[in-house]
């Protein structure tokens, strides 16, 4: 996610994508080297919720529809994670 804000940046100068990727990142590893699983998964969920609404607006893959189903993906695996 942290990657995908610089990609922006670097691709269109979009300091939204810059300052939201890094942040969104920046919590998805804090809560990864804590074992935060709840804070992960609304990070997560957040995450799937805003990148499908721009994906069933844009209809571009990229990068709101990878984002989405990475997301997606992030959101399943700490649920999971809370539910062990």
């Amino acid at each position: 996610v942290a990657a995908g804000g610089v990609a922006g940046f670097a691709s269109k100068g979009s300091v939204p994508s810059l300052v939201a990727g890094g942040i969104s990142g920046l919590g998805l590893i804090a809560c990864g080297r804590t074992s935060n699983f709840k804070a992960a998964a609304v990070i997560s969920a957040i995450l799937t919720l805003i990148m499908s609404i721009r994906f069933a607006k844009t209809k571009k893959v990229m990068p709101a529809g990878m984002v989405a189903i990475l997301s997606s993906g992030g959101l399943i695996f700490n649920l999971l994670k809370i539910r062990q």
